[in-house]
């Protein structure tokens, strides 16, 4: 019964149009369409404290295992950065901006490639970002260490669902460093994408954008990540600034060479309706 009642509430927090929030000042003035808040301490650490419910109740589980925990980390890895690229997809391609709650994210989706001036410095916001997509997850985790049955494969599925809570909610902030927005001004990163555009190589590209944040004074653990593929590359996932038809996924990666085999002809075709209805109202 707790954990459905968590499962309720958390859908509830997680989907709840900006105007639900008023009454408690976590958003400014409501505008032509509803969003939600950009930035929701509270939200924050009711996010923070259920995955922390959530890996509590799947350790202590009768069928919990470290061996288990490896092949969890990296299929929660891989689900969940294949979940944001699809989602970044949608956004850049198929949500039109005049929709409730998910046209304005679009909108901000499509300025991000005239703008790309994501922020780590701006934590709430980013965490707040991270915490609507991480409570769904996370409820669902709960309600899956209560009710699945006792055996390997369960506990599997249930610590890759905490993996996938605990990917979502840290999710933009990753992006984020793969930007380093108020460090590398977005006129300086447009200037240096115009250039690798006209690069003929794949390799070429990357190491470009490799050079580019070389000069960046990221934190060193974040750095060590991000060489490793543990968490995203700026040097690979910057090419999807390049054509915005590839790259989508903002976690590490790893579902990028899937993704766009599928992804990359359709956005292909997606750019180029979207730019005949530009130069057609203009």
């Amino acid at each position: 019964m707790v954990g459905r009642w968590i499962v309720i509430g958390c859908l509830l927090l997680s989907a709840a149009p900006a105007k639900a929030w008023d009454n408690f000042g976590h958003m400014e003035a409501a505008v032509s369409t509803l969003e939600l808040p950009k930035e929701f301490k509270a939200l924050v650490v009711l996010a923070g404290g259920a995955v922390v419910l959530a890996a509590i109740l799947t350790v202590c589980r009768a069928d919990a295992g470290i061996g288990y925990v490896i092949p969890a980390f990296f299929i929660s890895g891989f689900l969940a950065d294949a979940f944001t690229g699809l989602a970044h997809f949608c956004f850049d391609y198929v949500f039109p901006e005049s929709i409730p709650i998910f046209g304005p994210i679009a909108r901000e989706f499509r300025e991000h490639h005239e703008y790309p001036t994501l922020d780590p410095s701006n934590y709430i916001e980013n965490l707040t970002k991270g915490a609507y997509a991480s409570l769904p997850t996370t409820a669902l985790t709960v309600w899956a260490a209560y009710e699945l049955p006792v055996g390997a494969v369960s506990f599997v599925v249930v610590a890759t669902l905490l993996g996938m809570s605990l990917w979502a909610l840290l999710f933009h902030q990753i992006h984020s460093y793969a930007h380093m927005g108020s460090i590398l001004p977005p006129e300086e990163l447009h200037a240096r994408v115009v250039e690798i555009r006209r690069l003929e190589s794949h390799s070429e590209k990357v190491r470009e954008f490799a050079k580019l944040f070389e000069a960046v004074p990221i934190p060193p653990v974040v750095r060590f990540l991000q060489r490793y593929r543990l968490i995203l590359n700026p040097s690979t996932h910057n090419l999807h600034h390049v054509l915005f038809e590839s790259d989508f996924s903002s976690v590490n990666g790893w579902s990028d060479p899937v993704l766009n085999f599928v992804l990359r002809p359709i956005a292909r075709r997606r750019k180029a309706a979207m730019e005949m209805e530009t130069r057609a109202k203009s």
